[in-house]
């Protein structure tokens, strides 16, 4: 009786390896291993259709969530690389850094340094009412992530947006350092300027069109490119920063400093954003139009803004700087910006 023997298996190449993503390089990197294919669509793994909708039977991603198209939205990658464990750890070394900062201030008595004139109406005034323009665009940017069309998308913009959250808990805990070193500081006031003093109406009018955004785009660009170019600038490192400096206040420049090291990371991984649909092959002719139609629409309210905020130059004691020359150096950062990224400041491509 003839015994059966298997045919021999043909033998596989010594080095194999799974390749869940398509990489930008030869390999995949720890960050597209982690980042790529962790929001799926039936274009893209969930090849079995969508397993849940919205309660009207809307599909949870669709293209119209922004008039911008690509061919490829996965193929966008951060070129910060950032992933959830490598920016918690940062943003734990930042504020514990920040924390030391503080504490050091109290030790060398740094705090009385500043003049009482700058802590009351540079400080009190409005450096504690700038946290309602960080979480007025923190709103607009979780709309922005939950809407955008990549992983890889969403995942700065997820970052950036926590990045808002931590900054105006930064000031508000700067504000109860503040209320120890000084006896009377009082910032109670902050909501009602918010709402009320002229000088934020520009800026609450601004966050508050961004908010009522619904294309998750145009969130990206009205911040990013916009208001964050202009009157961020203008306010946060044109007025807190150098006239806290000049007015004896070394103190919220630290503050400052780390707020701005995160808006350099948002910077970076935005242009990419921006380069990867104006040179798609097939729409980024369209796109260009459309960026270059809202850098137009978001630049007026951005200034709008600063032109509201310009009296606040005049109330600081020590005035390093006019709000003219102010608002020169901070539409020439923004044009050199936008110049990079194929625009311009006037809304033409």
């Amino acid at each position: 009786m003839a015994v059966y023997t298997a045919p021999k298996r043909k033998e596989l190449p010594g080095h194999r390896s799974f390749v869940w993503v398509k990489p930008r390089g030869k390999r995949p990197t720890e960050y597209e291993d982690l980042t790529v294919g962790q929001q799926s669509t039936p274009a893209q793994y969930a090849f079995q259709g969508w397993p849940i909708r919205f309660d009207d039977g809307r599909d949870p991603y669709t293209a119209d969530s922004t008039v911008i198209r690509s061919s490829d939205w996965y193929a966008f990658r951060d070129p910060n690389q950032t992933m959830q464990r490598q920016y918690i750890a940062g943003v734990n070394e930042s504020e514990k850094a920040l924390e030391r900062s503080f504490a050091g201030a109290h030790a060398a008595g740094l705090f009385a340094f500043a003049d009482e004139g700058w802590v009351r109406t540079g400080l009190a005034g409005h450096y504690m009412t700038y946290p309602f323009v960080e979480y007025g665009l923190f709103l607009a940017l979780c709309y922005a992530e939950r809407e955008a069309l990549s992983d890889t998308a969403t995942f700065p913009i997820v970052f950036e947006a926590a990045d808002k959250l931590r900054h105006l808990q930064d000031v508000v805990y700067y504000s109860f350092e503040l209320a120890e070193a000084f006896e009377g500081f009082d910032d109670s006031d902050c909501q009602r300027a918010w709402k009320e003093d002229p000088v934020w109406q520009g800026a609450r009018r601004a966050v508050e069109n961004i908010i009522a955004l619904d294309d998750w785009m145009e969130i990206v660009v009205a911040t990013n490119l916009c208001l964050d170019r202009l009157f961020g600038e203008l306010a946060k490192v044109e007025y807190f920063s150098r006239f806290a400096a000049a007015n004896g206040d070394v103190v919220t420049p630290i503050i400052e400093a780390s707020s701005e090291a995160d808006t350099a990371r948002t910077q970076r991984w935005t242009s990419a954003l921006i380069e990867h649909v104006v040179t798609d092959p097939t729409h980024g002719a369209d796109n260009r139009t459309v960026l270059a139609d809202w850098v137009g629409k978001w630049n007026g309210y951005a200034i709008a803004a600063c032109e509201a905020f310009a009296p606040v130059f005049e109330t600081a004691p020590t005035k390093p700087a006019t709000f003219a020359t102010a608002m020169e150096h901070v539409q020439a950062k923004q044009a050199a910006y936008l110049e990079s990224l194929g625009l311009v400041a006037d809304g033409r491509a």
